[in-house]
């Protein structure tokens, strides 16, 4: 009778996400490429020193598809576990969908600053230095910013770092969503 009585909901150490994970992830990576295009498109590029008020913009944005995405897999994960999920795997969904984003970001990242925009690593340069020009320093410690700053833009930093802010990132949205949305068993 013990079966009877009790709802059925599955396993969810026997219940894979990883089509919830790619899918979300998917969208996360794919909607910060979009946002980056419509940056370099209307020159308004969120990533240059110098982007000012626009750059919150474009933060806000993609903080709202973050946290709608990590939020939307949660909801899709709790209804194929039965209504039931617990915060460690809202948490490890954020984490897992972080890599997706951010390995498709990476991928983008490399392919943006090789064949969109060429360019990017000289423009990023030459806003920093006139950021650090409008600061003071001088000619020697702007020098010597502008060799420490060109190790940071080198494809493998880039995508490095795409990966594993995306991969925080993910744990932190994760880890809040799911203190709201998860639902334990009583």
């Amino acid at each position: 009778m013990d079966i009877i009585d009790r709802p059925y909901s599955p396993d969810p150490s026997n219940t894979s996400n990883r089509d919830i994970v790619l899918r979300y992830g998917a969208i996360w990576g794919g909607s910060s490429i979009f946002l980056s295009l419509v940056g370099f498109l209307t020159n308004t590029d969120p990533s240059m020193p110098d982007a000012g008020a626009t750059k919150w913009l474009y933060i806000l944005v993609g903080l709202g598809i973050t946290i709608w995405a990590i939020s939307a897999a949660i909801k899709a994960d709790r209804a194929q576990l039965g209504g039931l999920i617990g915060l460690g795997r809202c948490v490890s969904l954020g984490a897992f969908m972080g890599l997706v984003a951010g390995a498709i970001s990476g991928i983008y990242m490399l392919l943006y600053t090789m064949i969109i925009n060429p360019g990017y690593k000289d423009q990023m340069e030459v806003a920093m230095q006139a950021e650090w020009e409008k600061q003071g320093l001088n000619e020697a410690q702007i020098e010597m910013a502008s060799g420490m700053a060109s190790m940071f833009t080198s494809p493998a930093v880039l995508i490095f770092t795409q990966l594993f802010s995306s991969l925080i990132f993910g744990v932190i949205v994760g880890l809040i969503a799911g203190a709201i949305m998860k639902r334990d068993r009583v």
